[in-house]
């Protein structure tokens, strides 16, 4: 089923997902925008050491339930996706058919993910090469980087998925989505990997 035709029009039955990773995310300070006084703008040290490496934001959005969830992994291996689609799959009765978009990574259609679909009733939907733009959670990046990792110089990777976790839970209960299937994904996990 094209990808415009799922995101007009649930499938019976069914419920469509978007998925990617957004990334890397790394201490570092970041520029954005934020409250200070007149004539005193907030300073960001010039000198930075990444001496606690990368993490990737694997998630997830229900188009339909307007329901966006997340999990922080240091990477974004098939190990790493075999273990968010299984937090996933837990969200929605077997019954349900996810249709799941996403972009033509090499990782999202490898064979181990690909038999873990076809056995756990999720259809993979991928976008055409060179189009990751139709994916629908792309545009709900962009928010997310603004409001809650613009104009930041977080201590730690736990203090950053702190961050995240708070935006997540406010952007779904603004947009009135608690009962939503997705929902039961949790918040970010807060955890090392």
């Amino acid at each position: 089923m094209p990808t415009l035709d799922l995101y007009e029009r649930c499938p019976e039955g069914g419920a469509v997902i978007c998925f990617d990773e957004c990334g890397p995310l790394e201490l570092r300070p970041l520029a954005g925008r934020g409250w200070a006084p007149v004539g005193h703008p907030q300073r960001f040290r010039a000198t930075y050491r990444r001496l606690h490496g990368t993490e990737q934001l694997l998630a997830f959005y229900d188009v339909h339930a307007d329901c966006l969830v997340g999990e922080v992994r240091k990477r974004k291996t098939v190990d790493d996706l075999l273990a968010v689609f299984a937090r996933l799959r837990a969200c929605y009765p077997l019954v349900v058919r996810l249709y799941v978009v996403m972009d033509n990574l090499n990782t999202h259609k490898n064979v181990r993910l690909k038999a873990f679909m076809a056995g756990h009733n999720i259809e993979p939907v991928y976008t055409p090469t060179y189009a990751s733009w139709l994916n629908a959670i792309e545009s709900h990046f962009a928010p997310l980087k603004k409001f809650a990792i613009g104009g930041t110089d977080d201590p730690s990777h736990e203090y950053r998925r702190w961050r995240i976790a708070r935006y997540l839970t406010w952007r779904n209960r603004d947009k009135g989505t608690s009962r939503a299937a997705l929902a039961k994904f949790s918040r970010v996990k807060l955890y090392q990997h």
